[in-house]
């Protein structure tokens, strides 16, 4: 029996051969600097829709509706699309390595004197009588180690950033994301290791611009079936784009989902499946899940006819296995990918977890459509960082995932 299954392993990855798998060439075109990491800075998330829409139509794909692959909606979001400077002292700070923007910021340009918070007495120097105007505040929380007290000086940080802007230097790995709203005042927070000194006086040139109602997209695509059911296959293709000079690739988060997408998409459009197979590249996952929420809340299909939806999020690793999210909600389909998995030993380890609001999957779950979130593990690490790049991303176990997928989807 054993020798069956591998005999039907090998049938198949000859099958497959002759279709062109191209994982690597997808995540270095979308990570290019041309789709400026894919976000809402220079029409980066344009470019990759338009993109996405002209290969769609290679690969031969059909419309859902009205003849059009785009469906657009709108979300707010906070920008920073010019070049940002941080000095302290006299030593200028590299912006994505040394410091990151809190998302929500409000920029400015001045120069500030800088007042380092005294943990133990915070408040002291709120009913002193000094002028405060042109005032900073640094908050160290470096040399603090238990989770809960560096939360409890997140909350403080959040407070005093309503009055002053805030400086938050910690040990902390720097990541950025998206906002959809914008505060009143700047929040830097700095990488410990970049200001071991002592500096009295802070310079900012950050300049943000906050976009409302901005325009997006989704992209969608369908191989039809004989049948009348269909079963999605999501990624979104959105990132984190622009902070100033700094690039966000995106490169497993993401890209590699995008290209899993669309060499699976290349395959059915060769060999379609008994249902309809329903590929959605959604957009403005990183502002807050909304394109996934926007196409759930007006959908372009009866929702109550998709028989699964498995989304593909950060899916460029592997070496120590893969992670599915609401398995447990979803746990006969979650037993037959580690049954297929078992017997043709994709992978060393497959995580199960419950639902979480993670991805794009949570939406359709959440109107009853049986869903499924897909993530590898192991390899690097980088994640909303300009460290998530296509040159260092392994995409090494990506085919075995390909398989596993199509494996799982023969036998649905």
């Amino acid at each position: 029996m054993i020798r069956f299954f591998l005999i039907l392993a090998f049938l198949f990855s000859i099958e497959v051969q002759s279709q062109t798998l191209s994982f690597s060439k997808y995540v270095d075109t979308l990570c290019s600097n041309y789709f400026m990491g894919r976000g809402y800075v220079k029409d980066g998330h344009l470019k990759t829709a338009k993109f996405l829409e002209e290969k769609f139509k290679k690969i031969n794909l059909k419309p859902l509706s009205s003849g059009k692959y785009i469906q657009y909606f709108n979300i707010d979001v906070n920008t920073f699309p010019y070049p940002i400077e941080l000095k302290l002292d006299n030593k200028i700070l590299t912006p994505g390595k040394d410091f990151m923007i809190a998302p929500e910021s409000r920029g400015a340009k001045a120069t500030y004197n800088v007042l380092n918070a005294d943990l133990n007495n915070w408040k002291s120097f709120l009913n002193s009588k000094k002028d405060f105007r042109e005032t900073m505040v640094c908050l160290d929380v470096s040399n603090i180690l238990n989770k809960d007290t560096i939360l409890m000086y997140k909350e403080l940080r959040n407070i005093l950033n309503k009055i002053f802007p805030v400086l938050w230097i910690s040990n902390e790995k720097l990541e950025w994301s998206i906002e959809d709203k914008a505060s009143n005042l700047p929040l830097i927070k700095i990488a410990s290791k970049s200001v071991n000194y002592d500096f009295s006086k802070a310079q900012l040139n950050i300049e943000n611009k906050f976009q409302k109602g901005l325009k997006t997209q989704n992209v969608i695509g369908m191989v039809s079936g004989r049948r009348k059911k269909s079963i999605i296959i999501s990624a979104h293709y959105d990132h984190l784009g622009m902070m100033g000079q700094v690039k966000f690739p995106g490169a497993n988060d993401n890209a590699s989902g995008v290209s899993l997408l669309l060499n699976l998409a290349s395959y059915y459009s060769i060999n379609p499946h008994k249902y309809n197979i329903i590929f959605i590249c959604f957009g403005a996952e990183e502002a807050g899940l909304k394109g996934s929420k926007y196409f759930t809340e007006h959908p372009l299909l009866d929702l109550k006819k998709v028989s699964f939806l498995i989304n593909l999020d950060i899916v460029g690793t592997g070496e120590e296995g893969i992670a599915i999210v609401n398995a447990i909600e979803e746990n006969k389909a979650a037993k037959k990918i580690g049954k297929i998995n078992t017997r043709l030993n994709y992978f060393k380890k497959i995580k199960i977890r419950g639902q979480s609001p993670n991805s794009d999957h949570y939406w359709f779950s959440h109107h009853q459509v049986p869903s499924i979130f897909i993530y590898t593990m192991g390899g690097i690490q980088a994640y909303h960082d300009p460290l998530d790049k296509s040159e260092t991303l392994p995409l090494n176990k990506i085919q075995d995932l390909y398989h596993l997928i199509i494996d799982f989807l023969n036998e649905f």
